[in-house]
């Protein structure tokens, strides 16, 4: 059992880990409870050992050595849960390095600060910014952050930064893009929405109504009683203001003129009293109406959200932190993430959002894409199905467990993508699982390839090691190298290692122990 590697649950999001681990050569020993037959059979099928039982027993498992593990990887949706497994292992084993799934930030944030060696991971975290990257339609799918940037896979190189590998892949540093600041997307947001509010069509035509009869007292006022233009403006605006004549009245107007300026004061006082009201009802209702949830009619431009679960609420945070409007659906009431939407002034409409009269609701014949990321395989596929024949236009992203699902849905149903949060996330726990230093992994040919950063320590055998000779294999990249001045990313980094430098790379698993050991002695 020494520097076993023991994952807890076994589902589709801990399976893909397992697999991934294995394929790096780790001893791995599965805790589960009652798991489906089929993910038994695979995780075996990789050589792990699996244990059946509650993680919440792990300590009191025989078949579970704590104390001579590596890594214990929590992979179950309790949060609570797995910060109390956490705890029961290191009563056991205090060194043992703890990667926990967990969605909530703050809590996360705090048991990260609290206990030494380990890290915190959210699935849904880690696969949002795939679905709000695809639905924006960005060339460069994000990967994990890396030194401010991201990473990606491309087939051909385009960038000076490129790192080639083998069988024509290139390894790309990009720029994140770059996002609308949000309290100014805020700001213009209320903008647009009062402007639209005032063009309401009752307001409109109430406006039209009393601006022709004002043109036309003012017509009949000027030629029945002589006055100028201006004189004749100010005392109809008088009359229609009902504040009282003046030094202009029609005390010894014809009986005709005197019925036409009573007729006039009710009219107008009406059409007044008519206007505000309308104007009120327009901006203040339509605020009612959003505070409630109602989605807009005529939204354009907008990306629509089916599903407000864990990975939903992510990508609804990314798409507004990029100054997109948003439109989401959501089955329950219930859902503790349909109020803090709403708060963000996202319209949410309770109802089954694969249905056309749901999907209509929220405009989407006007929206620039629409991601179904319900829990639900099927419901998200007719949702994508039904979006697509309302908007031939918009790109449709779905959220599937299945991988082998996902790509024969995207080849052959017309979707711009499909993903797995499962295996968008599994990246993230492995590199936690690997240990300190580890960022992110990423698969080339039938190989795993970690992501991750190191010290150039004084005197070590790396301290003035030429990055071509490190590079000669080709199982290795230097990425980009630190020092106390700057950071220069690839091709403008030193031939040559030093002292204190840190260093990001990309290697094989077993080239990464190397260097790792060529670096500290």
């Amino acid at each position: 059992m020494a520097g076993t590697t023991v994952v807890c649950g076994l589902d589709r999001l801990s399976l893909p880990i397992v697999l991934a681990l294995r394929s790096l050569g780790e001893h791995v020993t599965v805790v589960a409870e009652a798991p489906r037959p089929a993910l038994l059979r695979a995780a075996a099928a990789s050589g792990a050992r699996v244990v059946q039982g509650s993680s919440e027993e792990i300590a009191q498992l025989e078949d579970v050595d704590l104390l001579a593990a590596r890594c214990l990887v929590l992979t179950e949706s309790a949060d609570l849960n797995n910060l109390q497994v956490a705890l029961a292992a290191r009563e056991v084993n205090p060194d043992v390095r703890i990667v926990m799934r967990m969605f909530s930030t703050e809590l996360a944030e705090r048991a990260s600060r609290l206990l030494p060696n380990s890290r915190v991971v959210s699935a849904s975290r880690e696969a949002a910014p795939y679905f709000a990257a695809d639905a924006l339609g960005l060339a460069s799918v994000p990967t994990r952050h890396v030194w401010g940037r991201h990473l990606a896979l491309h087939p051909a190189g385009a960038d000076g930064h490129l790192v080639e590998l083998d069988g024509g892949m290139f390894l790309a540093p990009i720029e994140p893009p770059r996002l609308i600041r949000r309290r100014r997307s805020l700001h213009l947001r209320e903008l647009r929405r009062a402007a639209r509010a005032l063009f309401d069509l009752r307001l409109a035509a109430t406006g039209g109504a009393l601006v022709l009869l004002v043109a036309l007292s003012v017509t009949v006022f000027h030629a029945a009683l002589h006055l100028r233009w201006v004189d004749a403006i100010y005392f109809t605006v008088t009359t229609a203001a009902t504040v009282g004549y003046g030094d202009i009245n029609l005390q010894a107007a014809p009986d005709w003129l005197k019925l036409y300026g009573s007729l006039f004061m009710i009219l107008s006082a009406i059409s007044v009293a008519l206007l505000f009201a309308l104007a009120a009802d327009a901006v203040i209702g339509s605020r009612i109406l959003e505070a409630l949830g109602v989605p807009r009619p005529g939204m354009r431009g907008h990306v629509v959200v089916v599903g407000l679960g864990n990975t939903g609420h992510r990508i609804v945070q990314h798409l507004l932190d990029a100054g997109v409007d948003v439109a989401a659906a959501e089955r329950s009431q219930a859902n503790r993430f349909v109020g803090d939407a709403r708060r963000h002034g996202v319209p949410v409409l309770v109802a089954d959002g694969r249905y056309r009269d749901s999907l209509r609701a929220l405009s989407v014949e006007g929206a620039r894409a629409v991601i179904a990321a319900t829990d639900d395989d099927l419901a998200n596929l007719e949702t994508a199905l039904t979006a697509r024949e309302l908007n031939a236009q918009a790109r449709i992203v779905v959220r599937l467990f299945d991988p082998e699902l996902a790509d024969r849905a995207r080849a052959q149903l017309g979707l711009d993508a499909c993903h797995s949060v499962p295996v968008l996330a599994m990246p993230a726990f492995v590199a936690a699982a690997l240990g300190e230093g580890v960022l992110s992994t990423f698969e080339h040919g039938s190989r795993l390839w970690v992501v991750a950063e190191l010290w150039v320590r004084p005197g070590s055998r790396a301290d003035g090691a030429a990055t071509a000779s490190l590079e000669a294999t080709g199982d290795l990249h230097v990425l980009a190298v630190r020092d106390r001045k700057e950071e220069r990313w690839r091709p403008a980094h030193p031939d040559r290692l030093e002292a204190g430098h840190q260093v990001l790379l990309a290697a094989t698993r077993e080239r990464w122990e190397g260097i790792r050991a060529l670096t500290s002695g």
